[in-house]
């Protein structure tokens, strides 16, 4: 039976890789026994990125990208779409991620470390004759992630910016917001259940003013609605949407237009 090594870099190395070292030098590009890297690049770039076959998200960071053929003559049969990204799944719980989905010949998935996120997907061609690889590197820009420090925040501050993941040019929520979500019911109903908050939405400045103010707007009522579902009372909650009038980063690349595309939160009692 045809075998193969899995990398076996400790988790807190992997922390200490950038992407400047080389793409092979960074664990969750791996190179599997009998393949060749054809390809690679490394740029700030935007993918859309798959939560799931239908669940779609738009994605802004430093890309890694690399492609690898299998390079043995035919007595060795390379590994099939299934064992390359059950390998990469079994990578990811190694280093603490995320697994976020599995299909036939790709998947995604996600790790975080202190500083930043990690957005991966696999795609397998050819049933595993060769095999794609997309890293997209992200800082960290949400600054509080659980219901208990969304609290501290807003005592400290009075305002909270949060980051949810919508499409481009949409405000229907994605999976992949649905844990911060959850963490904002948990605020509002355990630790903090007569808080009332303002929901203000926020875009970047591609666009019309006037687009990008109903935008903002109908993203700021689609978390409203989202915490109303959770049993938060209604009457608790209003929403704005500001457009690009109160950007916290200046729009002139893409690092500042993805910090100002954000959903704030304000006490207002």
């Amino acid at each position: 039976m045809y075998k193969y090594l899995l990398s076996t870099l400790l988790f807190s190395l992997f922390f200490q890789l950038s992407h400047g070292q080389g793409v092979t030098s960074n664990p969750l590009i791996l190179k599997l026994s009998g393949y060749d890297l054809i390809y690679s690049e490394s740029k700030f770039d935007d993918i859309e990125f798959p939560m799931s076959e239908v669940d779609i998200i738009p994605l802004s960071g430093e890309k890694i990208f690399a492609t690898f053929k299998y390079g043995k003559d035919n007595s060795y049969k390379h590994p099939n779409s299934t064992q390359i990204i059950q390998t990469y799944f079994d990578k990811v719980k190694s280093l603490r991620g995320k697994p976020l989905y599995k299909g036939d010949n790709y998947g995604s998935f996600q790790v975080k470390s202190n500083a930043k996120k990690f957005w991966c997907v696999i795609e397998t061609h050819e049933n595993g004759e060769s095999y794609t690889v997309t890293i997209i590197e992200q800082e960290k820009i949400q600054e509080a992630e659980t219901a208990q420090e969304m609290l501290e925040l807003l005592k400290e501050k009075g305002t909270v910016d949060l980051y949810f993941q919508f499409a481009t040019g949409s405000a229907t929520l994605s999976k992949a917001s649905y844990q911060t979500v959850n963490e904002l019911a948990i605020l509002l109903k355990k630790y903090a259940p007569k808080l009332k908050l303002s929901i203000e939405g926020h875009t970047d400045n591609i666009g019309s003013s006037t687009a990008n103010k109903k935008l903002s707007l109908q993203r700021a009522v689609a978390v409203k609605k989202q915490l109303v579902i959770k049993g938060v009372d209604t009457n608790r909650l209003e929403t704005i949407g500001w457009g690009s009038e109160r950007p916290i980063a200046p729009n002139d690349d893409e690092k500042g237009r993805l910090r100002n595309r954000r959903v704030s939160i304000k006490a207002i009692n």
